[in-house]
């Protein structure tokens, strides 16, 4: 199996994701995001539409790929708004959100 980039999570999450999660076909090598150390939850395949209805992921994906050297704002943009376009975007959401509401 291919390797999804879970490096810091438990043994019962990594078979969770790459034993009985759906996966995803990448033309790269796949890459799972982790957070709070459990793998994220996958939404699916998105363009840039689907992904700008959610603002923190083309944040993370501007920061992403400036780390990567992606300098120059205007081509990063340019990238960005034709995700979907030749090149699609993987959107996951992070699992482990709690919030205590007490009178």
């Amino acid at each position: 199996m291919d390797s999804y980039g879970l490096d810091g999570v438990s043994e019962g999450v990594l078979h969770e994701v790459t034993r009985r999660t759906p996966g995803f076909h990448a033309w790269q090598d796949p890459h799972w995001p982790v957070h709070c150390h459990h793998a994220a939850a996958f939404l699916g395949e998105v363009g840039y539409r689907e992904l700008a209805a959610h603002p923190d992921a083309p944040d993370q994906l501007r920061q992403d790929l400036r780390t990567d050297g992606w300098y120059d704002a205007a081509q990063l943009e340019q990238c960005l708004t034709h995700i979907g376009e030749g090149a699609t975007t993987m959107l996951f959401r992070c699992t482990h959100l709690a919030y205590v509401d007490a009178s």
